[in-house]
């Protein structure tokens, strides 16, 4: 579990480092507002509602960052999809978390997919991963709440 922690802090950095860069500011509030509200989706309706949700919410090419091989190349990739007006800052807020989301459970071998498709088929079901998704967004939320700070 050290290592997951390990990782989402690193993660969550980069995420709150956006606020120093031209409307990044409005893509971390939004990541920060997806990691207070995605546990409860993720408890009540488990890991493939709440994956496909975040895919409705932003786009399943946005969700696919998460296969990249590191916490940079996911917030890099989806912070030029947004400069290059693929996805406006709420699409993007979705799409990075469930980006990250992916990620670290890639990280934590938790999933072996390597397309949305085959996330969504190895995830019915699952509820071995629904647990570990559970840990996960939750070092997400904590950590966002205490790296990101809240608009007001």
């Amino acid at each position: 579990m050290s290592e997951i922690v390990k990782d989402v802090v690193e993660c969550i950095e980069l995420v709150a480092d956006l606020s120093k860069i031209k409307d990044g500011s409005e893509i971390a509030s939004g990541f920060r507002a997806r990691a207070r509200s995605i546990p409860s989706v993720l408890f009540t309706n488990g890991f493939t509602y709440t994956i496909t949700l975040l895919a409705a919410r932003s786009s399943r090419s946005l969700i696919e960052l998460g296969f990249r091989d590191s916490c940079k190349a996911v917030v890099d990739e989806a912070v030029k999809m947004f400069n290059e007006r693929r996805a406006d800052k709420e699409e993007t807020s979705y799409g990075l978390y469930g980006a990250l989301l992916v990620y670290l459970l890639r990280r934590m071998g938790a999933i072996k997919a390597s397309n949305f498709k085959e996330l969504v088929t190895e995830s019915i079901g699952n509820t071995a991963l629904d647990l570990k998704a559970w840990q996960v967004v939750e070092w997400v939320k904590r950590f966002a709440e205490a790296y990101i700070e809240e608009k007001r």
